[in-house]
């Protein structure tokens, strides 16, 4: 062998090297995308019990508001829908804007909810309502930081995709550009 057939070997071996690493190092940030869902996804769960729970003592302790029970039950199930579908791929763009949509007609539903049930003081004197309540917005700041930190994942990772030269690489392992919550 000469000294270009050394040479290309050479580029050829560090080619390959660096490809592996960079394939490493995305599939190692995807991974952190799954460990952050994996936070949000708890949290989110639980959130959905307290949503029951609340949507369950207001049917039985308001006739006249069941109509606003069967929105706030209908947003759970449109979220809860979306949380299964993201649970399949954490890192597709798709499914985490059609969760992030879901959770925001929740997030109104609750609001408008919540609203009418302080506006009626026998209500909101209930104890296993003011319970709930106190539960539900327990969970926001939690989730919040959650999101943030799945925000932060899918970001690393999106600019590790579209950086150059891991950015030639991105078609061939059919990397996909993470969304965000």
């Amino acid at each position: 062998m000469n000294s270009t057939q050394w040479l290309l070997l050479a580029a050829l071996v560090v080619s390959i090297f660096w490809m592996v690493g960079a394939h490493n190092r995305i599939v190692g940030l995807r991974a952190a995308i799954a460990e952050a869902w994996a936070q949000v996804d708890a949290l989110l769960e639980q959130r959905g019990q307290a949503i029951h729970a609340l949507s369950d003592a207001l049917w039985e302790l308001w006739p006249t508001g069941r109509g606003s029970v069967d929105a706030l039950r209908s947003a759970q199930a449109q979220l809860h829908a979306g949380v299964q579908a993201v649970r399949v791929r954490p890192s597709r763009a798709a499914t985490a804007a059609t969760l992030a949509s879901a959770e925001a007609a929740l997030n109104a539903t609750v609001a408008r909810v919540l609203n009418q049930v302080e506006s009626d003081p026998a209500l909101h004197a209930q104890e296993t309502v003011a319970t709930q309540m106190l539960a539900l917005f327990a969970f926001g700041p939690r989730l919040l930081e959650a999101r943030q930190r799945f925000n932060q994942a899918s970001t690393a990772y999106n600019e590790a995709i579209g950086q150059f030269p891991t950015r030639l690489l991105a078609p061939v392992f059919r990397f996909e550009a993470a969304g965000t919550l």
